[in-house]
């Protein structure tokens, strides 16, 4: 079982990587989005694992314990940061399965077209890891490095934990 600094030190080796590869390539949006979106997972995880010493393996379990609107749950996320880690959830899945990233695997429609992942996916993502980063920091005094990341969608935004590189 992974422990809550395991987890925060496996977030802060994505996030180098992160940055690593936003440094060396200007495209692979997907890869971006995706690592980013495993950045916070980790990050979500080691909240869960201080609140209740468990691990969860699956993601809807994930969901499930930080949902604020559970009422059982000891690991429940303000709304903000649950809407922030869905969202990041769902941006990679449009990344790794090319779906919406709005897609109901309920839904009766069976084809749908390849969703392509943009740089303005990407700074939605880092928007949304940015909430994550700051719940970490307020919640349990998690501290982050600055890092740079460069993309022309995140020109004139300003976020705690990257610097924006034009």
């Amino acid at each position: 079982m992974a422990t809550f600094q395991e987890h925060i030190n496996q977030s802060n080796n994505n996030l180098d990587y992160l940055s690593k590869i936003n440094s060396s390539i200007n495209d692979r949006w997907d890869w971006q989005v995706t690592v980013s979106f495993y950045c916070a997972l980790h990050l979500i995880n080691a909240h869960i694992v201080q609140k209740t010493t468990k691990n969860y393996l699956s993601h809807s379990q994930v969901s499930h314990a930080i949902n604020p609107f559970n009422p059982l749950s000891v690991s429940k996320v303000d709304e903000e940061t649950y809407l922030s880690y869905t969202k990041l959830f769902q941006l990679s899945r449009r990344a790794r399965y090319l779906l919406n990233e709005n897609f109901d695997n309920t839904s009766a429609v069976d084809i749908q077209p390849a969703c392509v992942t943009y740089s303005k996916h990407f700074k939605k993502t880092v928007h949304h890891l940015n909430k994550i980063m700051d719940f970490m920091t307020t919640q349990h005094g998690t501290s982050f490095v600055q890092r740079s990341l460069k993309c022309i969608d995140l020109n004139n935004q300003t976020f705690t934990y990257f610097t924006i590189i034009q």
